[in-house]
């Protein structure tokens, strides 16, 4: 029976998965059983006779020696434990260890009973629960999004850190609390009807969105999102998910601000996937392509809405460009669902992802029509007469260079005619620049009905209309069209119920050079109708050898005359002005000479029209100016009792449309120090008259600098007696023509009393040109004239020469 029952035992502890030990009091193993080889892998014999600790881990060895030591003492069985434990490959397992002591007949303890067991699979799970558990913890604790726990009363049980990011205080002051005083007030009751049913319901789930006051004091807004586990042991309460979106918010509201942009800009606004298929189309681009307000836009093909010329562009030039710089702009046309092609500007944008993948392609088109009707309306008013419709200078000029090299290639004729009204400034002063005008235009109608199909005539300025013929076969078909061009002008034109008769003067120039320069060629036209009109006016002249030659002199006097500044052949002579009152020198005036270096000393009606139509005449005048005004200050200098001397210079109608005058003038009087009233400028009766409303203008603002002003010439124009109380005029003068008949022809006398009794009683002085005998000087005393000038007193000087003069006493 014995040998049974220890049979029975061994079969136990053999097929056992748990190992059983006998150890000493000294610790020492005296035998093991053998499923100590699944648990650690030594065979039992291995172990027999060693030490039971020096299979322990170091780290352990205490904790097994003081558990030992304790089941030896008390002899009574102890809690299990657990030890890692050594095996033969230098691992150590964990082993769950349990010793009770075995005592002998007399109660000593003899040894004691170890019983070991595998826990590495408990262990490993522990271990793998305590990660997850920490992960877990972690993934919390460091979220972004705050978690709350809330129990069924709605009472926060756990907060986790991020909570504080988003109302400010420490989790445990929210536990506890419900945390419904940091939802925006307006927000609260919508919070709660939204989730009520989460409260209820075990499983469910919930998601809201409201405002929460952040730990700066701003409001947030939170989404948030509620799942009821109370029927999980593990959590017993409702975990709440808050996450920040303010930002996605705040970029849904700029994304609907820029939705609402596009639905409501005019401009078509697109945006296409990588493949140009449209995704979304606005309100305007809808309307435009004949596509419903709100239906779909899939299978809407865009290409066909663009001409070939633009889908070759789109090749060639928009898409290598969105590749290579991610956007193009520039004008397109697009076809409108009625199919009207539509000049667009456009602007087209690649949008892509983090990896620079193209996956979207955005573009605005601008409508142009009335940008580009309006530029077409400028282009045409930048080279046709507003007045007329006419062709412009420039115009003519473009055409007439064309027209050139056409027949330079093609050994064609061309011909250019030169066209000024004859009388027309009568017409315009008399009957008003109104009907001067509506009379422009009828003579361009008629000047288009004289000419042939292919000819352009253009209206080069004011009355001035030049014409250009083309393939002609011989000189006579250029003298046939200006013969035409003649009588269409030459017929009555009624106006206003009023009949008004004009004429026209022409000049005609051929390009004799085959390089000829299209102004050249209107110049000498223009040379040619000046002769016509010196011939009688109503005809035409040719421009030949005789003008040629003309206007080469012309063109020599005007080369020498743009050098003669720079090399001092500019000369100032002075003539005095007598005061016939005291008898005495009252004033002197400027006049200008040129000391040519091959012709000698010129005259102003030699080179003066040169002059005054190259614009030369505007520095030349103020050149003089400067001279003049600098002379009268050395004359006082060196002259006593000369205060009162004043200076006349002469301004021509150039000089005086000149927009600078004004600040020229007053820059030669503060550079000079010479006082205005000291100066005084001369301006011709027909200067004045050319322009009466700027003339007025200009006057007025040279008046207000102080100077004095002279009317030169007074009598010889015509409507000018009405105007002159218009002008801030202090002097007139009387021309040299009328003077002259003084003392021998009744009709001057006449004239000349009358201009000096107009002067006087309009407050003005009267001064007599061109003085040769005493009996016109004593007659001028006796009319009551204020001052004569002529070569009776005095031929024009030098300043040096004037100086002794101006030494003299009154001797006149």
């Amino acid at each position: 029976a014995l040998a049974m029952s220890e049979e029975r035992f061994r079969n136990l502890v053999d097929k056992s998965r748990d190992a059983l030990a006998l150890v000493d009091t000294a610790g020492n193993i005296s035998w093991m059983s053998t499923a100590i080889t699944h648990i650690l892998g030594w065979e039992p014999e291995d172990l027999v006779g060693t030490s039971a600790f020096s299979l322990v881990h170091p780290e352990d060895l205490v904790d097994g020696l003081v558990r030992a030591a304790t089941a030896f003492e008390l002899g009574t069985p102890q809690d299990p434990m657990t030890l890692r434990l050594a095996k033969p490959t230098g691992e150590f397992a964990p082993v769950e260890i349990a010793v009770a002591s075995l005592r002998d007949s007399v109660g000593q303890v003899e040894s004691a009973v170890v019983s070991l067991r595998d826990v590495s699979w408990r262990v490993h799970a522990e271990e793998a629960l305590l990660r997850s558990e920490r992960r877990f913890r972690a993934l919390v604790q460091h979220s972004i999004d705050a978690v709350l726990v809330i129990d069924a009363a709605a009472s926060i049980q756990y907060a986790s850190p991020a909570i504080e990011h988003v109302w400010g205080r420490p989790t445990a002051d929210l536990v506890g609390s419900s945390g419904t005083e940091y939802i925006h007030p307006n927000d609260r009751e919508g919070l709660m009807a939204s989730l009520a049913h989460v409260f209820v319901t075990p499983g469910s789930s919930g998601r809201t969105e409201a405002r929460g006051l952040d730990a700066d004091g701003r409001w947030r807004w939170l989404e948030i999102e509620a799942t009821n586990l109370l029927a999980d042991d593990a959590v017993n309460g409702i975990v709440i998910h808050v996450r920040d979106v303010t930002e996605r918010r705040e970029a849904e509201r700029d994304n609907k601000r820029l939705i609402d942009i596009f639905e409501a800009t005019n401009d078509l606004v697109g945006i296409s996937d990588r493949q140009g298929e449209p995704v979304y189309l606005n309100a305007s681009a809808r309307r435009f392509f004949g596509l419903g307000e709100r239906g779909p836009i899939e299978g809407f093909n865009l290409g066909e809405c663009f001409p070939p010329s633009v889908l070759e562009l789109f090749s060639s030039e928009i898409r290598p460009r969105l590749e290579r710089e991610g956007m193009w702009s520039g004008e397109l046309s697009v076809a409108r669902f009625d199919g009207e092609l539509v000049p667009v500007l456009g602007q087209l944008l690649v949008h892509r992802d983090s990896e620079h993948n193209r996956v979207l392609i955005s573009g605005v088109l601008h409508d142009i029509r009335k940008r580009k009707e309006f530029e077409s309306a400028l282009a045409h008013q930048a080279t046709h007469d507003p007045l007329t419709g006419l062709p412009n200078r420039s115009l003519l000029l473009d055409r007439l260079d064309v027209a050139l090299a056409r027949a330079k290639r093609h050994r064609l004729r061309v011909a250019v005619l030169f066209l000024d009204l004859d009388h027309f400034k009568v017409v315009n002063d008399s009957l008003g620049h109104d009907l001067g005008d509506r009379l422009l235009e009828m003579i361009a109608q008629r000047l288009l009905t004289a000419l042939r199909p292919g000819d352009t005539v253009a209206r080069f300025g004011g009355d001035e209309f030049v014409v250009l013929c083309q393939d002609m076969h011989t000189r006579s078909d250029a003298f046939a069209i200006a013969d035409r061009v003649i009588a269409s002008v030459s017929g009555p034109f009624v106006v206003d119920e009023a009949e008004v008769f004009i004429g026209a003067s022409v000049g005609v120039a051929f390009p004799d050079d085959p390089d000829a320069d299209p102004g050249t060629l209107i110049r000498d036209a223009d040379a040619a109708m000046y002769r016509a009109k010196e011939r009688g006016r109503g005809r035409w002249e040719i421009f030949d050898n005789e003008l040629r030659v003309s206007a080469v002199d012309r063109l020599d006097i005007e080369n020498a005359l743009r050098r003669a500044l720079d090399r001092r052949e500019l000369r100032v002579y002075f003539q005095p002005i007598v005061d016939l009152e005291r008898g005495g020198i009252g004033a002197v005036e400027a006049l200008l000479r040129w000391e040519h270096g091959e012709r000698g000393l010129l005259l102003p009606g030699e080179f003066i029209n040169v002059a005054e139509a190259t614009g030369l005449i505007v520095p030349i005048g103020m050149w003089v100016l400067d001279q003049a005004c600098r002379q009268v200050q050395r004359w006082q200098a060196s002259i006593p009792d000369l205060s009162g001397l004043v200076v006349s210079v002469n301004l021509s109608g150039r000089q005086l449309g000149h927009p600078r005058l004004v600040e020229d003038v007053r820059a030669v009087l503060s550079d000079t120090g010479l006082a205005p009233e000291r100066l005084e400028l001369e301006i011709t009766e027909s200067v004045l008259m050319d322009d009466v409303a700027m003339s007025a203008e200009m006057l007025g603002r040279l008046n207000a600098l102080g100077v004095r002003i002279a009317v030169d010439d007074f009598g010889t124009g015509y409507s000018s007696m009405s105007y002159l109380r218009r002008f801030p005029v202090d002097v007139l003068k009387v021309d040299r023509e009328f003077v002259n008949g003084l003392g021998t022809d009744a009709s001057d006398s006449a004239i000349v009393t009358a201009i000096i009794t107009l002067a006087h009683a309009l407050g003005l002085s009267a001064v007599a040109e061109g003085v040769e005998t005493t009996a016109q000087l004593d007659e001028l005393r006796s009319l009551g004239c204020d001052k004569a000038q002529g070569f009776l007193i005095a031929r024009p000087a030098s300043g040096d020469d004037i100086s002794e003069l101006l030494s003299m006493p009154p001797v006149w």
